[in-house]
């Protein structure tokens, strides 16, 4: 008889792990995923909804380095360059000292990634040259074969200036790209996190930044989806989980509740150990399961068995509880005419949507006329501002940055602002001594395991390649745990 596994989330981890399990043991196992909502992607979805409005839970670019990605994509049969446009190298940061717009450009170049900002003609000529030995210095360690785990008690700012870094630099526009720009955080990330950046993009190749042609969820993880349903997967929407349910130290049951497609709650019910009975779902019967592969962002993980003080009281429990995530906005404007179009992002803005990227010449789909330019930033210091108030700064301070005519809604077709404050699209704050609060696959239950861009894996940076490094440690150690039962 076949061993069951239930992947709960249909994000970059999920299917990621379920295409790893089937790949690798189609004939051993049973793979089913359920999720809360209808689309799949997780956080790295973006759809058009049933009222034509653009869904968005970030801005994402796919880097260089991200090879686990491409590999799922194309054993999923997705083209990649079909799929992604390259960026070509190009990239733009606005200094307010200067109150200008500095481009970097290092299109056909294989120099080092961080070489490229060695001769940045935004900083005055003593700080370029200060900045440039710092990084150079910090690439080099990055690089070496360093324990660069050492370094995650203190901030990357602080880091650098005890390598000779004049404070003031820190302030400038092209120190914060990495954290800003690269992996949007908004406070003061850790050096491990900020050098281990640094050398998972190690050249220009694997620094190179892609955009995607299409709606995320429509041109990547459908597909992926429908290649794990190919592979023997069952994909059940529209359950969300609310609890685990244990004995001793095996998962034994989840309690769910089953938003409806209008957005409607039902009761909470149990699926006594770990079978959903056949009326949750009429078209996915499930039995019992054997292990749990849960994929859940760590914001939610920290809502579920609240009233269980044994679950959040255990030092491993208790130690996730010390992770922070941070609410990301995202923005996508059409204007009615064509506006300067710049190739690359814009970093350094004013926050809080504080990175631009023109999408008119990366979009398959036509959108008329005008230009289509997608924006991404953080709540953090900007929590009382109003949506509105949050748009009009934004539509203006755009503008003036790229030394155009102001902005007006009134020269917009086209107007979307997200909010992800939901604790489900969140992004985890890679502050300074996060690490040893970050789980790794395995938890206490034999049974039960971990993936997501927010817990321990072989990339280790909280982007979609991090989460499918997560889902390959997960998946491999829930069918190492099948082979001993």
């Amino acid at each position: 008889m076949k061993k069951r596994i239930l992947i709960i989330g249909a994000g970059p981890s999920g299917l990621a792990a379920a295409a790893n399990i089937l790949e690798m043991a189609a004939n051993e196992v049973e793979v089913t995923i359920v999720h809360m909502g209808h689309h799949v992607g997780g956080k790295a979805a973006s759809y058009v909804n049933a009222a034509g409005e653009h869904i968005e839970h970030g801005w994402h670019m796919v880097l260089g380095f991200y090879t686990r990605m491409r590999g799922l994509l194309a054993r999923a049969g997705i083209s990649f360059d079909r799929a992604f446009s390259s960026m070509r190298g190009q990239s733009h940061v606005y200094e307010t000292w200067s109150k200008r717009l500095h481009t970097i450009d290092a299109s056909g170049s294989k120099v080092a990634f961080a070489a490229r900002f060695s001769q940045y003609d935004g900083l005055p000529f003593g700080d370029r040259a200060n900045y440039s030995r710092v990084m150079a210095d910090a690439f080099l360690f990055a690089t070496s074969g360093a324990n660069l785990l050492e370094h995650d008690d203190i901030c990357f700012d602080a880091w650098a200036q005890e390598r000779g870094l004049r404070e003031h630099v820190t302030r400038y526009a092209i120190f914060r790209v990495l954290r800003e720009g690269y992996f949007n955080f908004p406070e003061r990330i850790s050096a491990y996190h900020a050098l281990q950046t640094l050398r998972l993009m190690s050249d220009t190749q694997k620094a190179e930044a892609f955009v995607c042609r299409g709606e995320w969820s429509e041109t990547v993880w459908k597909p992926v989806a429908a290649y794990v349903e190919r592979l023997g997967a069952k994909i059940i929407p529209y359950t969300m989980v609310t609890d685990f349910i244990y004995e001793g130290r095996r998962i034994t049951g989840l309690r769910v509740s089953r938003p409806d497609p209008e957005g409607h709650h039902h009761g909470a019910s149990s699926w006594p150990k770990g079978g959903i009975p056949r009326e949750a779902n009429s078209d996915h019967a499930l039995s019992t399961f054997d292990s749990v592969i849960s994929t859940i962002p760590v914001g939610v993980l920290c809502t579920l068995n609240q009233t269980d003080q044994a679950w959040w009281q255990s030092p491993f429990f208790a130690r996730i509880k010390n992770l922070r995530s941070a609410t990301t906005l995202a923005m996508r404007i059409i204007t009615k005419e064509p506006v300067r179009q710049l190739m690359g992002p814009v970093f350094g803005m004013r926050a809080p949507l504080g990175i631009a990227t023109d999408m008119t010449g990366h979009l398959t789909e036509k959108h008329g006329p005008g230009s289509v330019i997608d924006f991404c930033g953080q709540e953090a210091g900007f929590e009382s501002w109003s949506d509105d108030a949050i748009v009009d700064f934004t539509l203006e301070n755009y503008a003036r940055t790229l030394g155009m005519k102001p902005i007006a809604r009134a020269d917009l077709s086209w107007l979307e602002f997200h909010r992800n404050a939901s604790n489900h699209e969140q992004l985890l704050l890679c502050e300074p001594g996060v690490n040893v609060f970050r789980p790794g696959a395995k938890t206490p239950f034999h049974n039960l395991f971990f993936a997501g861009d927010w817990t321990r894996n072989d990339v280790d940076v909280v982007c979609m390649e991090g989460a499918i490094a997560s889902a390959d440690s997960a998946s491999r150690a829930a069918l190492a745990y099948l082979s001993q039962i």
